[in-house]
């Protein structure tokens, strides 16, 4: 997948669309894609052995096999996880970069509309590797304000499955802008909420600080 052909998956964005219908479409988009490739891929025969002759294959197997196999990847690179996938295996953050919004959107999705992502997208390991591949490569110019936001939340909510990874980006965003967060989530009535506050206090004082779980629990202690 190349960068222009994102211009495609404009429709992906309508999953953390305020309107229902809007949502339910772009949801009902993805599932017909993903049952597409499920059909496809059930339907796959293998016409190459591990071992013997090649020459004794069926031509008409193989081309069958071969004109599946090009389906089902024509499939993939229209289904909402393409990006993603794209973003996750470029080698080079400038190779990234064209699809961060797209990993962004993942997370915002799972932010916004937790039952929907979770029911057609979830996967934790996903998440993990999003966040520590933004925090690797820091914000680009459309990524900044949204990472901002997902901070915000995740400080302000209840713990998340992976949601530590926040604070690690929280290193590469715009720093009087996380201290205002942060400012901002010290005067919240939950006193877990103003916990995760002082912990992301402590590490963006404390730059070379591991943010882990085990990190997490010895500043509780101290």
């Amino acid at each position: 997948m190349q960068g222009e052909q994102l211009a495609d998956f404009t429709w992906a964005f309508d999953v953390v669309h305020p309107d229902a219908e809007r949502r339910r479409a772009a949801i009902e988009r993805e599932r017909g894609y993903q049952d597409d490739w499920a059909r496809l891929h059930s339907g796959s025969r293998i016409v190459r052995p591990r071992t013997g002759d090649a020459d004794s294959l069926d031509p008409r197997l193989v081309a069958e096999h071969d004109q599946t196999e090009a389906a089902k990847r024509d499939v993939h690179d229209r289904m909402f996880a393409a990006p993603i996938w794209h973003y996750l295996s470029a080698p080079t953050p400038r190779e990234r970069a064209p699809f961060a919004r797209f990993a962004v959107l993942y997370l915002r999705w799972e932010t916004g509309y937790p039952q929907e992502w979770a029911e057609h997208a979830r996967s934790w390991q996903a998440k993990r590797h999003i966040l520590r591949t933004l925090a690797a490569d820091g914000p680009t110019l459309d990524t900044h304000a949204e990472l901002l936001g997902l901070l915000a939340a995740a400080v302000g909510r209840e713990h998340r499955c992976e949601d530590l990874g926040y604070l690690k980006i929280a290193r590469t965003l715009h720093e009087p802008m996380v201290r205002m967060i942060i400012a901002s989530a010290e005067r919240s009535m939950d006193g877990l909420v103003r916990l995760r506050a002082g912990y992301l206090r402590w590490a963006l004082d404390n730059p070379a600080a591991p943010v882990t779980a085990a990190s997490w629990r010895r500043w509780l202690r101290g």
